[in-house]
């Protein structure tokens, strides 16, 4: 039986392999002349000199249709300087070689992920990680979502050994995608992991002086406007396709102010009791499920930095419905209903608030485990899901 169970294993591994490269390749042409571009020419400018003119847009559109002259508006690059500095080796590199690099480095990330929580977890955590929907979408294309997954993985590991400095070192990376980080500081707090917070801060703080450097006081302005101009439709897409408590609002036409503030505290309220006498494993994936949700533009690819969490949840919790919500996201069936439209498109930010609220219930047992791991998982969890 074990054996089969391995067989059936990989064989599911590989369908969904060959499913997510049929999909990236179709994709290809628009993930290098949309997302990907905006990455290249954040790095293209500043390894040329250009970094002062960053965050114009006209600038940035004039260097968009010299790369790719089909362009026809501006794919703005809106990630910190200190991140286009980073980027800025693939700034020296022709448009389609970096892109070439750029999609390497984001599969073999994502490769050295999945073999730390095979290594970690076992088959079953491989074969849930393959199934990852928001991983593929962001691969495909051309996003940077896997990098986020790589950096809670590392600060999760160097937490867990008792390296809480350099991992919250590591977890301040997270601020590459600034928006998606507020809560962390929250939680560290809570937690009462000075150590990390003291590292998280400390990056924050070299990210912040580094960019200023880089751009000046001007540019900090210029950076502040384009993160605010409504005119660039590329900033502003489908608000129902976003998986935070914005798009249940837009999916569930809720317009009120005091309706969207209620949802926001309820949130908040379930991540503050999901912190509560939280083991390390519950503390990064109530942090990062919440964050997706309390957070606005958010979109499904950015939940490729919740697959820890699943994992976590998946193999740590005392509670099968906690469990089984993880397991319901790991699999591409919340993230495809997208595609439904309203209301259906709420599916996966629904699915978000489910597992913080089984997080939140994690906290009100009387004896909460420790770090222990649940129960072997075999192929039964993938018989119920009809795999």
């Amino acid at each position: 039986p074990s054996r089969r169970n391995t067989v059936a294993s990989w064989i599911v591994v590989a369908a969904f392999l060959v499913l997510w490269l049929m999909h990236g390749w179709s994709l290809r042409d628009q993930a290098r002349s949309h997302d990907f571009l905006c990455f290249y020419s954040g790095a293209y400018m500043t390894s040329h000199g250009r970094v002062a003119d960053l965050y114009d847009p006209a600038v940035q559109f004039a260097v968009q249709r010299k790369l790719v002259p089909s362009t026809v508006e501006v794919v703005p690059f809106v990630r910190p300087p200190f991140y286009a500095l980073l980027l800025a080796p693939l700034g020296w590199l022709p448009f389609r070689a970096a892109f070439v690099c750029w999609m390497l480095l984001q599969i073999g990330v994502f490769v050295a992920c999945l073999t730390w929580a095979w290594q970690r977890f076992g088959t079953p955590a491989l074969v849930f990680g393959c199934m990852s929907m928001p991983v593929a979408l962001g691969i495909a294309n051309g996003q940077d979502g896997v990098l986020f997954l790589a950096i809670l993985i590392a600060s999760y590991r160097l937490a867990e050994r008792g390296m809480e400095l350099i991992g919250g070192v590591v977890l301040g990376l997270l601020l590459v995608k600034f928006h998606l980080a507020p809560l962390w500081p929250i939680a560290l707090i809570l937690q009462r992991r000075w150590k990390m917070l003291g590292g998280f801060v400390a990056t924050g703080a070299v990210a912040a002086g580094l960019s200023l450097a880089m751009i000046g006081v001007d540019g900090v302005r210029a950076y502040a406007a384009l993160l605010r101009n409504r005119d660039l439709a590329y900033l502003m897409p489908s608000p129902e396709l976003m998986i935070s408590f914005q798009g249940l609002a837009a999916n569930f036409g809720i317009t009120s102010m005091l309706a969207n503030a209620a949802l926001v505290t309820a949130i908040l309220a379930l991540f503050l009791a999901a912190l509560w006498h939280a083991p390390l494993w519950r503390a990064y994936a109530a942090t990062t499920a919440a964050s997706l949700l309390l957070v606005p533009h958010v979109y499904e690819y950015d939940a490729a930095m919740l697959l820890l969490g699943l994992w976590l949840a998946v193999f740590h919790s005392g509670l099968q419905p906690t469990r089984i919500v993880a397991l319901w996201l790991c699999t591409p069936l919340p993230f495809s209903l997208t595609l439904a439209g309203k209301p259906w498109a709420a599916a996966s930010a629904l699915s978000l608030l489910a597992l913080v609220a089984a997080l939140a219930a994690e906290a009100l047992r009387l004896n909460p485990p420790a770090n222990s791991i649940a129960k072997p998982i075999s192929l039964r969890f993938l018989r119920v899901l009809r795999f």
